[in-house]
């Protein structure tokens, strides 16, 4: 595929993550996604072969850019404290979560990626858990996590399991931000803590 296909491909993708996240899969329709991307519906139809076709490129290029987002946010808080560092990687994926998909629309997005891109879905977990566990074996000593109750990777797929249903809740984002902090704080205090300051049952 040339640069300039390429470009209108990418050009087109861009353009439907709005259209899709106000209007929903099923309201979204292929002379919305050419009006957005300033193009007549069949020259989108030269780039893709229906809606579905567009609505998984979208889903892979979220995927993307939130992943590498989360990378990039981890190795640039490196010199920070572990709670501090787990919260803003987790906090790059409740960002799009929340912002970047409308309020009414989030549930039914998440439904149909799930059916049409499942494939993609679970690559992008996959990797993103990747990003969390990363966090926390780099924090390793910090957490002391020789050994722990939990491994970095079942704490990792806590973790994303917790952001998911902290994203669903109907709360503005600064309520959802502070309950991810509180999940990061609690997550590092129950790898510092040591035994003995537990308080018995």
């Amino acid at each position: 595929m040339s640069d300039t296909a390429d470009a209108k491909r990418v050009q087109i993708v861009t353009a439907s993550i709005g259209v899709f996240s106000r209007y929903g899969y099923r309201r979204t329709s292929m002379d919305l996604i050419a009006q957005a991307a300033g193009m007549s519906r069949p020259a989108v139809y030269q780039y893709f072969k229906n809606k579905k076709e567009v609505f998984r490129a979208v889903a892979e290029h979220v995927a993307a850019q939130v992943t590498t987002a989360a990378r990039e946010t981890g190795e640039k808080a490196r010199a920070l404290p572990a709670e501090e560092r787990l919260y803003l990687v987790l906090a790059v994926k409740l960002d799009v979560l929340t912002e970047s998909v409308g309020a009414g629309s989030h549930a039914e997005l998440f439904r149909e990626a799930a059916d049409i891109a499942a494939d993609t879905v679970h690559a992008f977990e996959e990797t993103y858990r990747d990003v969390i566990e990363d966090v926390l074996q780099d924090c390793a000593d910090e957490l002391g996590l020789r050994g722990p109750v939990l491994s970095a990777r079942a704490t990792a797929e806590l973790l994303c399991d917790a952001l998911a249903g902290i994203a669903q809740t109907r709360q503005v984002a600064e309520v959802k931000h502070a309950r991810l902090r509180h999940l990061a704080q609690l997550t590092v205090r129950g790898f510092t803590r040591a035994p003995e300051d537990a308080s018995p049952c």
